[in-house]
């Protein structure tokens, strides 16, 4: 398993598109690209840091069209935790959420979605199979996602679940340069301890230790190198089923 250039990309990965927008590089899976036809009957919705999911209103559907968004709730302590993260082209419909307390939408930069009426999502996606079968796809991988994120926090110690995390940054937002995978945190070391059910200090410590033994490379807070890809792969149980679900997303990355 290793990181090979953009020039060894097959015929079907040059169907994975970058785009840049606001000085972002992002990388956006196959059936995003039918999911792209929902834009010309939507409504541009951006939002800030955070944003309440009830605030979204019951009708409409959402489509993620730029950057990486957290879902929040409160758990019974009153903690809040991040649960779930969204990705470019995924779809969020605020009337099937579950009725979790203080559910929020989180960013550390502004974000866009597409905003659709539920009636038009629904008729857009009839006419069009191509569509459905996109957004089928999305929900079905989305869903795949939870149960995998679920099986790392309740069965991975703390340096599986945070070489995991880097893992899925990586395939996704990763931009190769010279044989270094880097990208930057799309969230603070706080939001990855809640996401990951660990503490602050934890997550510091162990990208510490990554640190040390050149796995990986930190510029700042958020700015993340990977030195090693093989070497922080063997270090997660779970890296091939992450890389198989968030791969696709970073055509730079052979799994």
């Amino acid at each position: 398993m290793g990181v090979r250039t953009l020039g060894d990309m097959t015929a079907s990965d040059s169907v994975a598109r970058d785009f840049v927008r606001a000085g972002e590089r992002e990388h956006v899976e196959p059936n995003f690209t039918s999911i792209a036809r929902l834009q010309e009957r939507a409504q541009i919705f951006r939002l800030g840091h955070r944003y309440p999911v009830s605030g979204l209103g019951q009708s409409f559907v959402y489509v993620l069209s730029k950057g990486v968004v957290g879902i929040e709730c409160a758990t019974v302590s009153g903690e809040r935790t991040v649960i779930e993260l969204l990705y470019p082209g995924d779809i969020l419909v605020p009337g099937l959420q579950a009725p979790l307390r203080d559910l929020a939408l989180i960013a550390k930069r502004p974000v866009e979605f597409w905003r659709l009426t539920i009636t038009s999502f629904a008729g857009e996606s009839a006419r069009d199979s191509q569509l459905w079968q996109a957004i089928f796809l999305r929900l079905n991988a989305q869903n795949a996602r939870s149960q995998l994120h679920i099986a790392a926090t309740s069965g991975l110690n703390c340096e599986q679940r945070i070489a995991g995390f880097l893992i899925e940054i990586g395939s996704r937002l990763g931009v190769l340069n010279g044989g270094v995978l880097s990208f930057e945190l799309p969230m603070s070391r706080y939001s990855i301890a809640e996401y990951l059910s660990l503490n602050a200090d934890t997550v510091s410590r162990t990208l510490s230790a990554l640190t040390a033994t050149k796995i990986i490379d930190r510029r700042g807070r958020f700015q993340i190198s990977i030195l090693n890809w093989d070497a922080l792969t063997e270090l997660c149980p779970l890296s091939d089923a992450i890389m198989k679900l968030h791969g696709l997303g970073n055509a730079a990355i052979n799994y």
